[in-house]
């Protein structure tokens, strides 16, 4: 029967399980004191993969609300750093599952918040937001519901209100509309958008604040 032989305390507050002089895994403090483990402690087989896999849960629990208390993030993109940890894939689906029924993962909810940061604070167009909404595996519905939802005016405005920091524009006239179309192209903003701002810029400067 499988024996106790060691309890270790690591650096992270953890206790590093070894039995039969080997190392199992890391337990926390409340699953030592759970299964009463203490040097000596014989353990079954079965009692042996139950804490493994208590302990997994655990490491895979711990990581996810890490990741998640550092900032908001789509369930596709918690999942690919969980699994970039090294974590089982059924392991994390069934973490997802439970984390998306308590509201901890709400990715309609994290697509607006999204787009208003990346429309507010970085400035970029609607297509730019839906491409780094569908890179963190954002579902296309919930991409659609959040850039329907304007906070600042339509795309146009926040182009033009993007161009008017520049100040006026300066000469030679075309080169300058040139490189201020290709900063909004670059930002994400529709061909008509740009085109559009980029005309009333140039045609009407006297409304650029100096």
């Amino acid at each position: 029967m499988p024996v106790v032989t060691a309890l270790r305390a690591t650096r992270r507050g953890g206790v590093a399980l070894h039995v039969d002089a080997e190392y199992v895994c890391v337990v926390s403090e409340a699953l030592v004191a759970r299964w009463r483990l203490f040097k000596g402690r014989e353990l079954t087989d079965d009692d042996l993969a139950e804490i493994r896999a208590s302990a997994s849960a655990e490491r895979i629990t711990g990581d996810a609300y890490r990741l998640l208390g550092h900032r908001a993030r789509s369930r596709e993109e918690l999942r690919r750093r969980l699994l970039a940890k090294q974590h089982e894939p059924g392991a994390v689906d069934e973490l997802l599952e439970r984390l998306t029924a308590e509201g901890f993962i709400d990715d309609a909810a994290f697509a607006r918040s999204y787009t208003a940061d990346k429309r507010r604070l970085a400035g970029w167009g609607d297509a730019r937001i839906r491409r780094g909404l569908r890179e963190l595996g954002v579902p296309s519905a919930d991409a659609d519901e959040a850039l329907g939802v304007q906070d600042e005016g339509d795309e146009l405005e926040r182009a033009l209100a993007l161009l008017r920091r520049r100040g006026v524009p300066k000469a030679p006239l075309d080169a300058a509309r040139r490189r201020a179309l290709q900063a909004l192209l670059r930002r994400g903003f529709s061909s008509a958008s740009a085109h559009a701002a980029v005309r009333i810029w140039a045609e009407h400067p006297r409304d650029v604040p100096n």
